[in-house]
């Protein structure tokens, strides 16, 4: 009986369940800890018997319902921590009631309404953690009552209006976070009051003015994040001198002029994020001399600035630095010299500058590089030392060289691509992955395409568009067993057959062959990248084949460009049932397809119809993040309003479809009025006939519609331009539609270009006005049923003639059949002359 348990720790041991009441019968218990187990279901009010209790910890599980108020009985609680379960409804005002408390923990649940006021009874509390909940309101005042707070995080919540001045009566606050909230207004001085304040976070919240001037009295912050807020104003000098300031974030805001002189001072500085603002100025040509001590510096963020001048020598010489980041800037001149080898250097990202010459060898010397990002530069050359470069040691990920404009041949480049085996052998695979990422669009490479490439096992990205290769795509990039996810050679000079080798459940997502010479057959085993092809652009080559029924199985087809080929024959082979929901983008244009546009499979084609509400699509594969989260920028060639057009890095797009320049025949089907969220639609310079339905004028997102170089006859319906409220672009030229053009909404804006080759049509903007409008009556009633007859009647025309021989009959009638009044006739006739001639 002298035994008696007084601690219970059951803490991370996997337990599952829930929790059992009978734990009150443990009266003597003065500490029970059940933390990062998977206890689930309410918690115990019995628990509340438990009056011995002064730390109870049921931290990181999965207890859920509201708290239980009966637990305001343990009045020797001093620590109390419910953190990340999913406990909702409000906090119990009953709290207030546990004087000990020195520590309250609800962070990562789903509290919500106001923090309860009676809680400023807590005077004894030390840490308050509310972070991550649904509590609203304004930032709660009863926190300004409780004196000896050492750690208050009010973090991600739903609080709102302004910081007042009495934030800053703490005398012992070190922590304060109230990130991630929607608080505005400015930063009121009276935080500078907080002296003995180590760490401040203030970021994503809509804060302005400037940084007070007495933050230069918390000479003990560590840690200030002010990020994402709407700040604006000089960065003060003052930063510079906080004695221990390890992290400085003030980047997303508005900050304008250069970067302080004496920031990095303190000699610890580690990070300092300064990106997305309105900076000017060059960056300090002595990097360590001009930003104080920067021995620690391990993280600068500068980018989408307006910084320039050059790169500074000693930007790549500091010891410790791992991640540099200067991209969107107006940094100019060359690569700096530089010659260790012992750097650190992890990340290189000077993307969208000006940065011109050479590519030099020492960035695939750095030993720890895994991220490099030079796109959009002026670099011109490689270095001539490039070919002789061990990177047999290489981390690197990401290269993305884009957009620059290097020459010679990518067997030149010293990449390193080794295959899985290498990395198993070795175990490099464990604690960095190999090269996923590999672009060097829109430079001027030449010669064929290094078959080294096909030793990058895990390559999920490979990108050698829009430069000046030649030869054929190397059969091993294919059939090997797994594919890039994305693959875009377009836009070079390739020639030969696209291998017919991809592998069974291959991972193919986006493959853009287009701008090349190829020429063969479509490859068949396509259709085994059934798992995730949504981009298959094979435009403006040389391919002769049939339609790709067999791709008809891949539901997550968005994008199937076909055009400026010779594929022939009809396309008859698709069905309703198992057709490409997922089809925003169809372009058949310029190719030799014939037959009646099939409409069988209109109703599985979901994403062009599209609903009222929400007609611009979620274009999933535009911008597709992959295992390192780097954006990837699908390009997509369209023809769209009459100018070819690049769609680069659309989070959003619109649907197309195009069918011009082919033999297709038939009416126009009714049934594409159905695709309300139609962007686009080309159906021009093909042999349809019939009139235009009126059905297209359900189309309300349409902005282009060409149907010109058709047989199409009738009037133009009214309700196309009545329903097309948001057409910018239209041609109906060179068919044979007759009578009035309508003159509501849009239509009247378009010229007679849009009209031309119609006989006729008529009235503005055309020069042949219409009939009824000169005889002051409104035009006769249009059959539409009837349009297409080959015997229709000008009635028009027919009435006028009508009424001529009417009238001549109602003259010369009685002249001819009756003689008594042909005598009246001939005497009052010479009556009028003898007036004239006496």
């Amino acid at each position: 009986s002298s035994r008696r348990v007084t601690v219970l720790d059951i803490s991370n041991l996997q337990l599952s369940g829930t929790l059992s009441s009978n734990l009150s019968d443990l009266r003597f218990l003065s500490e029970l800890s059940v933390a990062f187990n998977q206890f689930s279901g309410a918690i115990p009010a019995e628990l509340s018997s438990l009056y011995a209790l002064r730390v109870l910890d049921l931290s990181h599980n999965s207890f859920s319902g509201t708290f239980p108020s009966q637990l305001s009985h343990l009045r020797f609680l001093s620590e109390l921590s419910v953190a990340g379960n999913d406990l909702s409804g409000a906090i119990p005002a009953e709290l207030s009631s546990l004087s000990a408390l020195r520590v309250l923990d609800l962070s990562y649940n789903s509290f919500n309404g106001t923090f309860p006021s009676q809680l400023s009874l807590l005077k004894n509390l030390q840490v308050l953690d509310l972070y991550g909940n649904l509590m609203t309101g304004d930032l709660p005042l009863a926190v300004i009552q409780m004196p000896n707070l050492l750690h208050l995080n009010l973090g991600k919540n739903h609080f709102s209006g302004r910081l007042t001045s009495q934030f800053g009566q703490w005398k012992f606050l070190e922590y304060l976070d109230v990130s991630y909230n929607e608080l505005e207004g400015p930063i009121p001085q009276e935080i500078g009051n907080l002296t003995k304040l180590r760490e401040l976070y203030m970021p994503y919240n809509n804060l302005t003015g400037e940084i007070p001037a007495s933050f230069a009295e918390l000479k003990n912050l560590r840690l200030l994040r002010l990020f994402n807020n709407k700040l604006h104003g000089a960065i003060p000098e003052f930063i510079g001198d906080m004695p221990e300031l390890e992290e400085l974030q003030l980047g997303e805001n508005k900050f304008t002029g250069i970067i302080p002189q004496r920031l990095g001072k303190n000699g610890k500085l580690q990070l300092l994020d300064l990106s997305s603002n309105n900076l000017t100025g060059t960056l300090p040509p002595h990097m360590c001399y001009s930003l104080g001590r920067c021995e620690s510096l391990s993280e600068i963020r500068m980018g989408r600035n307006f910084l320039n001048g050059s790169l500074p020598r000693d930007l790549f010489g500091l010891p410790n630095l791992t991640d540099v980041m200067l991209q969107n800037n107006r940094l100019a001149g060359k690569f700096p010299i530089f010659s260790r080898n012992d750097s650190k250097l992890g990340t290189l990202d000077i993307s969208d500058n000006n940065i011109h010459g050479e590519l030099p060898s020492w960035i695939w010397r750095l030993p720890y590089l895994e991220i490099l990002n030079l796109s959009h530069n002026c670099l011109e050359t490689l270095d001539e030392n490039l070919n002789s470069t061990n990177t047999s040691k290489s981390w690197l990920r990401i290269v993305d060289l884009q957009s620059n404009q290097l020459q010679g041949q990518l067997s030149n480049l010293p990449l390193h691509f080794q295959d899985f085996n290498y990395y198993r052998r070795y175990q490099r695979w464990v604690l960095s992955p190999p090269t996923f990422f590999f672009s060097v669009s829109r430079n001027k490479f030449d010669g064929t395409i290094p078959t080294s490439l096909c030793n990058g096992t895990f390559l999920d990205v490979l990108d050698l568009s829009h430069n000046r290769l030649t030869g054929a795509i190397p059969r091993c990039l294919i059939e090997r067993s797994r594919v890039p996810s994305v693959m875009d050679l377009g836009g070079n000079n390739l020639t030969g057959i696209i291998p017919d080798s991809f592998p069974f459940n291959c991972d193919l997502q986006t493959l853009v062959l287009s701008g090349n010479q190829l020429e063969g057959e479509l490859p068949k085993s396509l259709a085994r990248c059934i798992a995730g092809l949504g981009v298959l652009d094979i435009g403006n080559n040389l391919i002769q084949d049939t339609f790709p029924c067999y791709l008809k199985n891949i539901d997550t087809l968005q994008v199937l460009i076909l055009r400026s080929n010779q594929f022939y024959g009809s396309i008859n082979c698709l069905d309703a049932d198992t057709t490409w929901p997922n089809l925003q983008i169809l372009d058949l244009a310029s190719n030799h397809f014939v037959g009646k546009f099939p409409i069988g499979y209109f109703p599985s084609w979901k994403a062009m119809i599209g609903t009222e509400k929400d007609t611009m699509l979620l274009f999933k594969y535009i911008s597709k993040y992959f295992r390192l989260n780097v954006p990837y920028q699908t390009r997509i060639n369209l023809t769209l309003k009459g100018k070819d057009l690049e769609f680069v890095n659309l989070l959003t797009i619109t649907t197309s479809l195009d069918l011009s320049c082919n033999s297709f025949d038939g009416h126009i089907p009714k049934e594409i009025g159905e695709f309300k969220a139609l962007y686009a639609l080309n159906l021009s310079h093909n042999a349809f006939t019939g009139q235009i339905p009126q059905a297209l004028g359900n189309l309300s997102a349409l902005e282009s519609l060409d149907l010109s170089s058709n047989k199409l006859i009738g009037e133009i319906p009214l309700q196309l331009a009545d329903g097309l409220t948001f057409l910018s672009t239209l041609n109906l030229s060179f068919n044979q539609l007759v009578g009035k053009i309508p003159q509501i909404k849009q239509f009247p804006t378009f010229l007679e270009s849009s009209f031309e080759g119609n006989i006729g049509l008529c009235d503005f903007p055309m020069k042949k006005k219409c009939i009824h409008e000169e005889s002051g009556l409104p035009p006769p009633p249009f059959e539409e049923s009837h349009s297409y007859s080959g015997n229709s009647i000008d009635w028009d025309f027919l009435s006028a003639e009508l009424r001529f021989v009417f009238g001549l009959g109602i003259f010369i009638g009685p002249l001819l059949f009756w003689t008594r009044w042909r005598k009246c006739y001939y005497k009052h006739v010479d009556d009028i002359v003898f007036k004239m001639f006496p």
